[in-house]
């Protein structure tokens, strides 16, 4: 499977960089953006959850414009629920999968973040085929910043993302012990030939920033999880560890 986007290969064996944006207006975004696509990162998260509302659901295209004008970074697009750990509920399902809908029918963005546990799985595979129409990847995500689960429901969720047919499969959990990091580290090495993003949050689970994922998140003012290192220090220790071709 090929993941690539721009010039940036998720499976090239190094894990990517990736920062996100979680301010609330448009020039802050847009600054913001512009700031850190200066650090040696390879994609740009816009947590659309911080700004999307009622109010201003058709203004997404034309901002999207604006945001791709601003980096020439891969552009990763999130409506983070509420229930993991995001800035928006989704009570109001069909106004979140019109804002999905319309986002890839105009090709906004390069990657699209999709929940497992809050999109119906029916919604998911048609999200997902309207993606490969417009060339767009995918991540199916799933988040818990209360706990960890068991190894086997971990993988378990992982092979639901990939018979969903998405590109990329997102867990990122929080660990009460270090046992919980390993289960998740030893979950995500069971998934084979499938690319893999597997967060352990917290101090606990730094390690899991640096080993075992496609794509790590970083921080740069600040962070959108615990646990995230910072840009310019993660960068250093991937390039130390990981041979560069």
């Amino acid at each position: 499977m090929e993941n690539k986007m721009k010039n940036i290969n998720l499976n090239d064996g190094i894990p990517k960089i990736c920062i996100s944006v979680v301010e609330k207006n448009e020039r802050d975004i847009i600054k913001y953006i512009k700031e850190v696509s200066k650090l040696p990162i390879d994609i740009i998260e816009w947590r659309a959850d911080f700004f999307i509302n009622d109010s201003n659901f058709n203004d997404i295209v034309t901002f999207s414009n604006e945001i791709k004008k601003s980096t020439n970074k891969p552009i990763l697009f999130t409506l983070r629920s509420s229930k993991e750990g995001g800035n928006i509920e989704y009570n109001n399902y069909q106004y979140i999968l019109d804002v999905y809908n319309k986002v890839i029918e105009n090709k906004c963005f390069e990657l699209i973040d999709l929940e497992l546990l809050t999109l119906k799985s029916n919604d998911i595979k048609n999200l997902i085929k309207l993606c490969n129409l417009n060339n767009i990847k995918t991540i199916i995500s799933n988040h818990d910043f209360t706990k960890t689960p068991s190894k086997k429901n971990i993988i378990s969720r992982i092979n639901k993302m990939i018979k969903l047919k998405c590109d990329i499969a997102k867990v990122a959990y929080m660990p009460k012990i270090k046992k919980d990091v390993m289960s998740l580290l030893d979950a995500a090495s069971e998934i084979k030939d499938f690319p893999v993003i597997a967060i352990s949050m917290g101090e606990l689970g730094v390690i899991s920033r640096i080993f075992g994922s496609v794509l790590t998140f970083a921080s740069a003012k600040r962070s959108s999880a615990p646990g995230q290192l910072e840009a310019m220090k993660l960068r250093y220790i991937l390039d130390s560890i990981y041979k560069k071709n």
